[in-house]
């Protein structure tokens, strides 16, 4: 149990991780529409500009890149935390089976023992 909650602790850690990597992806392409647009600067801005939007596609496509790593990184914890789930149902279904066996094997212990039957056949 104390696995699967750090896997979903893991899990919870990778969506935030993704959220602000989409948030920030978001502004360098908002960043790089504004550059865009404001083309009719002087030619040393243009230039500075050019290299910005050149430095923010490359940033862009890190971030895309970071963003599909940790999109699959989720999917398989989220994976992770099913089975680990689906193990933990099991293992509890057949403890409780192993406690209603137990049960049973203790009312016929103790059936046995009162039995009067048994009682003559142990004094003999």
């Amino acid at each position: 149990m104390l696995f699967l909650s750090l896997m979903i602790d893991r899990l919870h850690h990778y969506i935030r991780e993704l959220r602000l990597l989409r948030k920030t992806m978001e502004a360098a392409r908002k960043q790089n529409r504004s550059h865009e647009d404001g083309k009719n600067s002087s030619a040393e801005e243009l230039k500075t500009l050019e290299q910005d939007m050149v430095t923010l596609r490359g940033r862009i496509k890190k971030l895309e890149s970071e963003c599909e790593a940790k999109t699959g990184e989720a999917k398989a914890s989220e994976a992770k935390v099913e089975a680990l789930r689906k193990q933990s149902e099991g293992l509890l279904m057949e403890y409780d089976h192993l406690l209603e066996e137990n049960q049973n094997l203790r009312n016929q212990l103790e059936s046995i023992d009162q039995n009067p039957q048994h009682d003559n056949k142990k004094s003999m």
